[in-house]
């Protein structure tokens, strides 16, 4: 047997790969994959990858039945926003505190989504777990709804026996993490739609007014200072070369977003991110917030200090943090304190390494990051406010000029 797998490497970065392996089943193939250091997220045989349950048609997953038989069409992402994610988790801690039965909890579950991807996701898993699967394994074949985190926590709950408690914990996370989210997208929109307008101003003006002017100037027969001339002249070939100039725009556009997407160029502009004015200090907040955020809620739920290192490298949507983390992560892993190696770089400000050292002496580690989350949700607000209080006059003296 053949299986087709889908794989994860917990060790590099945030990417799905797909490979075969020969094994005689599937835990053998999970044994084998263990052994190279990669995560497995899902296992397939050739023989169900053969018959098409691995991938349905694209017409069967535009049009679809739902519970009641009736023919629904599918538009846009059928996959749970966090606040639907979140809400999912809160129910099934509360289900599973008051007792009532995991494939019952499930069942009611899926009952209750609207989404018919998750509603299938929640129905597989449930028929798994009726087969014998843990829930762990089975949340964890589906990546894209339930992230290394989620499957972490899930998977200590489960070993603890205090599965109701660690999901209550995992929604207070994932409420933050939204919030944190929106805040990025919040920091990192506003620049660029106050460039956006001031280009359009000053395009609007060199091709509709300059000309204008331009033509007044040419009828007078003076001779112009240099600025004016520079200026007529760009508004002149803005008029006149306007298709080219929209066809390099949109093919510089492409091009730099492939840039982007490699390796080298994720890694340049993440560089820049955390250095660049105003930006860099409102992003470099938001990470050292994100960081302690995750680590708390995982090490509080009896994730391995280690495991829960990796996640957050992973998690963590910059690459020069993520190689920051996983160094941190190393050196802990070669007997190091968890403080020491925060000094290492200039992420971390002192008051924080000062306060992590102070929890690992008194071993309340968790409670203090915790903590340091709670004075960072406040710092990051302050700094997006600051950002866009100096943004705004700069916007007005732009567009004003």
């Amino acid at each position: 047997m053949t299986p087709s797998i889908v794989l994860y490497n917990s060790l590099s970065r945030v990417r799905i790969k797909n490979g075969e392996i020969n094994a005689t089943d599937k835990n053998a193939a999970k044994v084998a994959l263990a052994n190279k250091g990669l995560r497995t997220m899902r296992l397939v045989t050739q023989e169900d990858s053969d018959s098409g349950t691995l991938n349905s048609n694209f017409l069967t997953r535009i049009v679809y039945k739902d519970n009641q038989g009736r023919i629904q069409i599918r538009l846009g992402s059928q996959l749970p926003t966090t606040r639907e994610l979140a809400l999912f988790t809160k129910q099934f801690s509360l289900m599973i505190e008051n007792g009532i039965p995991m494939l019952q909890t499930l069942q009611m579950l899926s009952e209750q989504q609207r989404k018919a991807d998750f509603i299938d996701i929640i129905a597989k898993v449930n028929r798994s777990i009726e087969g014998g699967s843990t829930l762990t394994d089975d949340l964890e074949a589906y990546p894209l709804v339930f992230d290394q985190l989620y499957v972490a926590m899930t998977r200590a709950g489960e070993a603890s026996g205090r599965l109701d408690i660690i999901l209550k914990q995992l929604v207070t996370y994932i409420e933050k993490a939204a919030k944190l989210k929106a805040q990025v997208k919040s920091a990192m929109a506003y620049p660029i739609i106050i460039l956006l307008v001031a280009i359009g101003v000053v395009t609007l003006l060199l091709v509709f007014v300059v000309p204008t002017f331009a033509k007044q100037f040419q009828e007078g027969g003076q001779e112009l200072p240099a600025v004016t001339a520079f200026i007529i002249s760009l508004s002149n070939f803005l008029v006149e070369k306007w298709m080219e100039i929209i066809a390099g725009s949109v093919g510089a556009f492409f091009i730099i977003r492939w840039w982007v997407g490699t390796p080298k160029g994720k890694s340049v502009v993440d560089t820049y991110i955390l250095k660049a004015p105003i930006l860099g200090d409102v992003m470099t907040k938001i990470a050292v917030g994100r960081f302690c955020s995750t680590m708390s809620t995982m090490m509080s739920s009896g994730v391995a200090i280690l495991e829960a290192l990796n996640i957050c490298a992973a998690s963590s949507g910059n690459t020069r943090i993520e190689e920051f983390v996983l160094n941190v992560r190393d050196e802990i892993s070669k007997g190091s304190t968890f403080a020491d190696p925060l000094s290492h770089g200039s992420l971390f400000p002192k008051m924080v390494i000062s306060m992590v050292a102070v929890g690992e002496t008194t071993g309340t580690l968790d409670e203090t990051l915790r903590k340091v989350t709670d004075i960072y949700e406040e710092e990051v607000d302050k700094a997006i406010g600051a950002m866009m209080s100096m943004i705004e006059p700069l916007m007005i003296v732009i567009i004003g000029g």
